[in-house]
């Protein structure tokens, strides 16, 4: 009720206010057009910031995007050095032939990223990661490396190989699934989807070796 009674009020001053108002006999013809290209410049000057901070937008996008492209590329590179490593002091002949397969794979894959990002990049240093990056993929594959060969000293490489590739092929899914959602890029979305189908099969493999 004591809205009903303000907005009451309000009106019976906004009527006062109109009455007393003094009434124009005059009216210019040019303030219309004046205040219409006041609004119209005003328009102008907000969509071109708007079209400003879309193309910001949409070039940090594409700029991590083409990060994340190197960081795959340099992950699939590494891990193949591991692969090709141990793969021969492996005593399962079921797990050789996973890890022959999933290098096969690896390789594939580092050579179509490898020319994807050489075309797709005027930088001469098309395939290097930012300091930040490189530090951690290469503390990354050291690690694994240590791991690994610390297993085959000790007569345990078969069943931590099989526990340490099986999570590297996780991850590898993971990135492939990450940069999926982040390009449009026919060329490069056909290279991930392929990698990340044949990276499901080996992930299936090892599951499979697992359980046996």
């Amino acid at each position: 009720m004591c809205y009903n009674v303000l907005m009451d009020n309000f009106e019976y001053l906004n009527q006062i206010s109109q009455s007393n108002r003094p009434v124009k006999r005059k009216i210019s013809t040019k303030g219309p057009k004046t205040g219409l290209i006041i609004k119209l410049s005003a328009a102008g000057v907000l969509l071109f910031f708007l079209l400003m901070a879309l193309g910001s937008m949409l070039g940090n996008l594409n700029n991590k995007s083409n990060d994340l492209t190197k960081q795959l590329y340099t992950r699939t590179t590494n891990l193949n050095t591991v692969l090709n490593t141990y793969n021969r002091d492996l005593k399962s002949s079921q797990l050789r032939a996973i890890g022959v397969s999933l290098s096969a794979i690896l390789t594939n894959a580092s050579n179509q990223l490898s020319g994807y990002l050489t075309i797709n990049s005027k930088d001469k240093n098309a395939l290097i990661l930012d300091e930040k990056t490189a530090a951690s993929e290469t503390q990354l594959v050291e690690d694994l490396n240590a791991s690994i060969n610390n297993a085959k000293l000790n007569g345990v490489l078969d069943r931590y190989y099989d526990n340490q590739i099986g999570l590297q092929v996780s991850l590898l899914m993971a990135q492939t699934s990450q940069l999926l959602a982040r390009t449009k890029d026919t060329n490069l979305v056909a290279i991930l989807t392929n990698l990340h189908t044949s990276l499901e099969t080996i992930h299936q493999s090892i599951e499979n070796y697992t359980s046996n």
